[in-house]
C-alpha cells in the first residue's frame, strides 16, 4: 500500500502483521531490519538484535512479531522504498524465519 505524507512530518513504519514460524505460531526473529531509500539515495538501514535490541534506539518490539520505526522525514521529500526483513541467524529462532515486507510512501515538499 502507498501513501502520501508532507516532508517533516515524523512516519511511524510498522510491520503490517506479526513475523511468524511456518506453522503460523508468532515469534520474534534473531534479526529485525528495517531499511529505506529515497529516490537516488542510499540506502539506510537500522537492525535489531533479539536479547539486546536496536542501538539507535529507531526499531521498537511492540509484542511478540510486531516492531516499528519512527523516521523523520525532515528535507527528504520524494519516493520512499521501505523493507521490514526478519532473519534468522545463531539464537533463540530455531524456526529459521525470514520475511520480508516492502512498500512505498511519497514524501511531498511543504505547499507554503
Amino acid at each position: 500500500m502507498s501513501y502520501t505524507y508532507i516532508a517533516g512530518n515524523t512516519i511511524r513504519f510498522y510491520t503490517s502483521t506479526p513475523f511468524t514460524s511456518i506453522s503460523g505460531t508468532v515469534i520474534d526473529p534473531d534479526v529485525v531490519t528495517f531499511k529505506y531509500a529515497v529516490q537516488g539515495e542510499t540506502t539506510v538501514t537500522y537492525t535489531y538484535t533479539n536479547g539486546s535490541g536496536d542501538p539507535t534506539g529507531t526499531i521498537i518490539r511492540d509484542s511478540a512479531g510486531t516492531y516499528h520505526a519512527d523516521i523523520s522525514t525532515t528535507n527528504l521529500p520524494g519516493l520512499w522504498i521501505y523493507q521490514w526483513g526478519g532473519h534468522p541467524s545463531s539464537g533463540a529462532d530455531v524456526t529459521r524465519t525470514a520475511a520480508y515486507w516492502e512498500g512505498t510512501v511519497t514524501i511531498s515538499p511543504p505547499a507554503l
